[in-house]
């Protein structure tokens, strides 16, 4: 068979996954009538498809004409991700299938250690999970762990770990004991990818924890620097003379004002600083309306390089309403020195362990342009 009679059967095979996958279900006639194809030709790329369990017999759709269609759809769980986040003192683990739904999720109190020992440890939690929720190893795609450093670009080292003191690390730590690959990256990336999985817009993603992550979405991929360097406009400084000492080592990162680390005392949680806020204790609230005062003018600073959506996100839009989504806004309509709408900014959707769901999704993109 020609190599370009290969290509065509390929992409039939291709574009009819593809179509099923981007609709809940789909009958015979559906398929052929949208892509083109004859039914013969949609008939045998089923079959295949159903072969290889990717998809499935899922009912009958209505009629028009004579008896009900036989509906096919994907088989999301045929193949799965592992994604994990990786704290100081615990880790949580989600797995996600073929639209990127979490199947489950769990949090393990591991404190962090660069060594072998830990690396076996979340090994084993890992495969735990795996068999305790029922999954086969052979459904397992690949692990992504988030992680709060820089990483090289291949996934395989920790180009810069200061906060877990973990610069060097490498994937394969944890793959030796793992019967699949695991590939690192960024926190923030992964904060990223989660949020744009559930709102698929390009924008800047600010991602807002115990410490601060900044990562750029750009026709759908993130956007990369050769050294590996990207994501660290948490960096830029509002105050570099008299700002507060950053962990980098600089003084008045974005990183010193924005963080959850500048936001709160050290006695206090999120959830007993916003409830402190709701019953209107003065000095909370002041704190608050300076932080709302920083976190817009970093927000400004940031849109003022890159004149795309600007998403907030991470452990904070879980506390954030839209009344204070509303207070930002008007504290960028005073600082804005050009004409500019500020519905260039919104609120993230993930609301809890955004680094574990978004560390799951590049396994499973690559899945996707497998097929």
């Amino acid at each position: 068979m020609s190599s370009n009679m290969q290509s065509i059967q390929h992409s039939n095979y291709s574009d009819i996954y593809h179509l099923l996958y981007d609709n809940e279900k789909l009958s015979k006639q559906d398929i052929a009538d949208q892509l083109s194809l004859s039914l013969p030709t949609v008939s045998a790329n089923l079959q295949k498809l159903t072969k290889q369990q990717l998809i499935v017999k899922n009912g009958q759709l209505k009629s028009t004409i004579g008896r009900r269609a036989t509906a096919y759809s994907i088989d999301p769980n045929v193949t799965l991700s592992v994604g994990v986040e990786i704290f100081r003192n615990y880790a949580t683990m989600a797995v996600l299938n073929l639209r990127n739904e979490v199947l489950t999720i769990h949090t393990i109190n591991l404190p962090f250690a660069n060594d072998d020992q830990y690396a076996q440890s979340l090994a084993q939690q890992i495969l735990a999970l795996i068999k305790d929720r029922g999954f086969s190893l052979n459904q397992i795609s690949g692990v992504g762990i988030g992680i709060q450093g820089l990483i090289s670009n291949d996934g395989t080292t920790i180009l810069y770990g200061k906060i877990l003191d973990c610069t060097g690390m490498k994937s394969d730590n944890f793959g030796q004991y793992l019967p699949f690959p695991v590939t690192f990256y960024h926190d923030a990336d992964c904060v990223a990818r989660s949020e744009y999985a559930q709102r698929p817009t390009d924008g800047i993603f600010l991602s807002i924890g115990e410490h601060i992550g900044t990562a750029i979405i750009i026709n759908g991929h993130i956007l990369k620097s050769p050294s590996g360097r990207n994501g660290t406009m948490e960096h830029i400084t509002l105050n570099g003379v008299n700002g507060p000492i950053c962990y980098c080592g600089r003084r008045g990162c974005i990183e010193t004002y924005c963080s959850l680390s500048s936001l709160l005392q050290p006695n206090e949680t999120l959830s007993s600083f916003f409830a402190d806020l709701h019953h209107n204790d003065p000095l909370v609230t002041k704190r608050f309306e300076q932080y709302l005062d920083y976190l817009a003018e970093s927000i400004y600073n940031l849109h003022m390089f890159v004149d795309i959506p600007l998403v907030i996100a991470g452990v904070l839009t879980k506390y954030l309403s839209e009344k204070d989504l509303t207070a930002i806004k008007q504290r960028l309509r005073k600082i804005s020195v050009f004409p500019e709408t500020e519905g260039y900014l919104h609120l993230g959707k993930v609301v809890d362990h955004s680094v574990a769901i978004g560390a799951a999704i590049p396994a499973i993109r690559e899945q996707l342009q497998n097929l």
